[in-house]
C-alpha cells in the first residue's frame, strides 16, 4: 500500500490519496504529501489539524477575557469627590447666613464683655446657625452673670444632646429645674436625652411629668405622643 497521503485544505484531516474529497467536511483534499514514518516522532507527538488549533486558540481567548473581567480591568475608575461637595459635608447643619450678625455682635462685644443681653442674643444665635460649642461656651459667659435662668440652661443641655453628650445634657437640663421644677420644656427634654441614652421607663417618666405640668399646649400633646409611640 501505498504511504502517500494528502490532507484536506478545509479541516486539515489526514487523506488517503485516492481521496478527491474530503468524507469529513465535502471540501476537496490537498495535494499529495509523503506519509511520516511514525516511528520518527516523539513519544506522545500528534500531528494537530487547522480546526483544532483554532478552537483551541478561541479557548485561550475566551478564557482571558473571563479573567480580565473578574480582574476589574473593565471596571470604571472612581472618580475623586468635588472640592466643593467635600466641603457642604464639612459644614452640614451649620448655617452660615448669620455669620455677618455673629460677626458683629463678637466685635461689640469685645468693648463690652459684660453685656448679657448681647451675649445671649450671640449664644442663641450660634446655636440655631449650628456652632454648637460655641453657643455653649457663650451660655457659660451668661451664666456667671444670670445662673439661674432655667431657659439658657437647657438650650445649653440642647447643645450638649445634638453634639451627642448625653450626660452632660441631663446635667444641666436637670440644673433647670432646680430653679424651675414645673419648666415643661426641660422635662420633654430630658425624656428624649432619656430614651437616646437607653433609658426607656425613665423617658417615659419625664414625659408623664411634662403632661401633668399642662396636657393641652403643644408641648403636653407632644409628650403625650411620645408616651403613646413608645
Amino acid at each position: 500500500m501505498s504511504n502517500e497521503t494528502k490532507n484536506c485544505i478545509v479541516c486539515g484531516e489526514k487523506l488517503e490519496k485516492e481521496f478527491v474529497y474530503c468524507p469529513y467536511c465535502g471540501a476537496k483534499a490537498g495535494k499529495t504529501k509523503k506519509e511520516k514514518n511514525p516511528e520518527s516522532n516523539s513519544p506522545g507527538e500528534k500531528e494537530l489539524s487547522f480546526n483544532k488549533i483554532l478552537y483551541i486558540v478561541l479557548l485561550l481567548i475566551v478564557a482571558g477575557g473571563v479573567i480580565l473581567y473578574y480582574s476589574g480591568v473593565f471596571d470604571e475608575p472612581e472618580v475623586a469627590q468635588n472640592t466643593a461637595q467635600s466641603f457642604e459635608d464639612v459644614h452640614k447643619g451649620v448655617d452660615l447666613s448669620n455669620l455677618q450678625q455673629i460677626n458683629a455682635l463678637e466685635n461689640e462685644l469685645k468693648t463690652n464683655p459684660a453685656d448679657k443681653e448681647k451675649i445671649l442674643t450671640l449664644a442663641h444665635m450660634l446655636n440655631d446657625s449650628g456652632f454648637k460649642q460655641k453657643a455653649i461656651d457663650r451660655y457659660k459667659e451668661y451664666l456667671k452673670l444670670d445662673p439661674s435662668n432655667p431657659d439658657v440652661l437647657v438650650d445649653m443641655g440642647v447643645c450638649y444632646y445634638d453634639l451627642q453628650n448625653y450626660p452632660e445634657a441631663e446635667k444641666w437640663m436637670k440644673e433647670a429645674l432646680k430653679y424651675d421644677p414645673k419648666h415643661q420644656i426641660a422635662h420633654l427634654n430630658l425624656g428624649i436625652v432619656s430614651l437616646t441614652s437607653g433609658k426607656h421607663d425613665e423617658a417615659v417618666e419625664w414625659w408623664r411629668k411634662a403632661v401633668e405640668i399642662n396636657p393641652n399646649n403643644n408641648i403636653g400633646k407632644r409628650a403625650q405622643e411620645l408616651i403613646n409611640s413608645h
